[in-house]
């Protein structure tokens, strides 16, 4: 009989001790691979994104994302290099337009070939989504008009004020106003177009001097 119950606790013993550790360690990778690869994919650009931008942007043109050998993504349109930025939410994505007349967004990076989308007025606070330099200076832009009201660094500042100008469409647009998702990204009738460099201002000091980070 006591040779009986030892073979009976000898089993449940080990069993319990398997039931307990199996799913702590698993647990515990799942946790470090969580950890481990969530920054690596926040951090890296998505060159399909940028370039599904400009195509939409001009759809005539040749546009080439790929990653650079820094592993940072490079694009050109139509065998022009241009900066890309997908993120209307950075502090240092902003500019304004500059003319007294304003200034037309058009419907391809090529001003020759380029049909008028929207005028916006003196003033209008942009994003600038892609830009064209040629020595350091503005050449051409796609830029996003954005209401201040959906811009964080634009309550209570200066650069802000006055730049919700009026917004005339050249084409027939929804009714939907433009608006900030939750995602970042701005959905609805947000006036987007080329302009040529002399048009605008970049904030190259960001809509927060204080603030240089995205």
């Amino acid at each position: 009989m006591p040779s009986w119950n030892l073979k009976v606790d000898h089993p449940m013993t080990i069993a319990k001790k398997s039931s307990s550790y199996r799913p702590a360690a698993a647990q515990g990778l799942i946790a470090m691979l969580l950890l481990a690869s969530a920054p690596a994919f926040a951090a890296t650009p998505d060159a399909r994104v940028y370039q599904s931008l400009l195509q939409t942007s001009s759809p005539g043109s040749k546009v080439m994302c790929g990653k650079d050998k820094y592993g940072n993504v490079a694009c050109t349109i139509d065998n022009a290099a241009v900066d890309v930025n997908d993120d209307c939410t950075s502090n240092m994505a902003f500019g304004g337009v500059t003319g007294a007349k304003g200034a037309t967004l058009e419907d391809n990076f090529q001003a020759t070939a380029a049909k008028p989308v929207a005028h916006v007025g003196e003033h209008q606070l942009l994003c600038i989504q892609a830009a064209q330099r040629k020595e350091g200076t503005l050449v051409r832009a796609l830029v996003k008009a954005v209401p201040t009201k959906t811009v964080k660094n634009c309550k209570a500042n200066e650069i802000c004020k006055g730049a919700d100008a009026p917004i005339e469409w050249k084409h027939p647009a929804t009714g939907n106003a433009c608006m900030l998702k939750p995602d970042g990204h701005y959905a609805g009738d947000c006036a987007t177009g080329w302009v040529d460099g002399k048009d605008i201002e970049e904030y190259s000091m960001g809509l927060n001097p204080e603030d240089t980070g995205a």
